[in-house]
């Protein structure tokens, strides 16, 4: 017999099933899904706490008054500083005072608003005396130029 009719099909392996996975395919399907699961969460903290800070700035814009003007400014300078610390590195923002920390808002301000003559009542108002008449309008502008800047 020839040597080449001596030779027999090769014989087809059993088709290998899709089902059960193998351990590492349910690792990574389930470290996908914990993945997916802790980026829905911290995306829900973004939006909630920017959902609550602007929920704060339209209260203060909305409970503006001559006789709340102090409370406001005082309260908005404050809740800048809690936002700066926040989002940015703490060596970064926090021991930031007077000028320097107008300068440093302005420097981190995407609309690039003029915190440093524009704000400046942030840095006067716990050292002004309580009768100085404020004007509604410029805090206002810095209610506006916060929530710019926190978007």
């Amino acid at each position: 017999m020839p040597p080449l009719e001596q030779l027999h099909d090769i014989e087809g392996l059993d088709s290998i099933s899709a089902w059960p996975l193998s351990s590492g395919w349910w690792i990574l399907i389930l470290g996908f899904a914990v993945g997916i699961f802790f980026l829905k969460k911290r995306l829900d903290y973004l939006r909630s706490w920017k959902k609550d800070t602007f929920k704060k700035l339209d209260h203060l814009e909305k409970n503006l008054s001559s006789s709340t003007s102090f409370e406001t400014i005082a309260f908005l300078s404050e809740y800048l500083r809690r936002i700066a610390i926040k989002r940015f590195p703490r060596k970064e923002c926090a021991g930031l005072v007077g000028s320097d920390w107008l300068k440093w808002l302005e420097a981190h301000d995407p609309k690039q608003f003029d915190w440093t003559e524009k704000g400046k009542l942030l840095i006067e108002i716990p050292y002004a005396p309580l009768h100085k008449d404020l004007s509604l309008e410029e805090i206002k502008v810095l209610i506006k130029a916060a929530r710019c800047w926190v978007n």
